[in-house]
């Protein structure tokens, strides 16, 4: 049985070879598209090929529509790998199981698919030093976010929803559930999450037929760009991202298990 991780990225060059490193010591094979990144992430791939169980494709079309992007990217795997369990990640964030290498965990299971509680982790002023963001920022936030995320069994006609939060099977049955976890690692200095914002908010505004609410975040902040520019969204990012006091703001330390199967 195999198990295939696969992700579609944009201009992750600060994390994109770290979650890979990461990935690759969780599933049995990486299956990565790239749209269009500018900041050497397409370079970063390329030279990450040698090293790990990855496979590199192109994604020319600047539309955020995911949820078609990944299905697509779901029956590539299956027939480039055989693949038996896909997990749908992005490029900020980190998959694991407390039991166990996630590839086991999955191929172990009879269920059709597992459902993963996300943490988000959190910029502080008591961040630890260095490069890597998921070393650095030790500190989340304590309950899971409202939305988890989905690994599923392949099978014809599934689809991943928009996101990777849910998933629609032709023939159902009830999740695994509590065997998986995802730390998240959305705004990583304001740079960054400038950055971010503005290449959300234009995926959308090219996949006008997607609905409204779909998206409704990166289309506030293409707003913002729009009244003040990258400034404003670095405003943003100290206001609502970034915290003096993480232990006031109710948060906890608690270093991501980044990288752990390596010896």
């Amino acid at each position: 049985m195999t198990v295939v991780g696969i992700a579609m990225v944009r201009d992750e060059a600060d994390i994109i070879a770290g979650t890979l490193r990461h990935m690759a010591g969780e599933v049995d094979q990486l299956l990565v598209a790239d749209n269009g990144s500018t900041d050497g992430t397409r370079e970063i791939l390329d030279a990450l090929i040698p090293d790990l169980p990855l496979v590199v494709v192109d994604d020319r079309d600047p539309a955020y529509y995911q949820s078609a992007k990944m299905t697509k990217l779901a029956g590539i795997a299956h027939r480039l790998f055989e693949a038996t369990w896909i997990v749908p990640f992005d490029a900020d964030e980190l998959w694991y199981s407390p039991a166990d290498r996630i590839a086991d965990v999955l191929t172990a299971s009879r269920r059709p698919y597992a459902v993963a509680d996300l943490y988000n982790h959190l910029a502080t002023a008591l961040d630890e030093p260095g490069d890597d963001p998921f070393r650095t920022m030790v500190w989340r936030q304590t309950d899971p976010g409202p939305l988890g995320k989905v690994a599923l069994r392949w099978q014809p006609g599934a689809v991943i929803h928009q996101g990777n939060h849910g998933v629609t099977l032709p023939a159902g049955g009830p999740p695994l559930e509590g065997a998986l976890a995802v730390r998240h690692f959305p705004a990583r200095s304001p740079q960054q999450f400038a950055r971010k914002g503005r290449n959300g908010a234009a995926a959308y505004a090219a996949a006008p037929d997607l609905p409204e609410h779909e998206g409704a975040h990166w289309r506030a902040y293409g707003r913002l760009h729009a009244q003040g520019g990258d400034e404003l969204l670095h405003e943003v990012f100290r206001e609502h991202w970034w915290y003096l006091s993480p232990t006031d703001a109710g948060l906890l330390r608690d270093p991501a298990p980044y990288r752990w199967w390596e010896s």
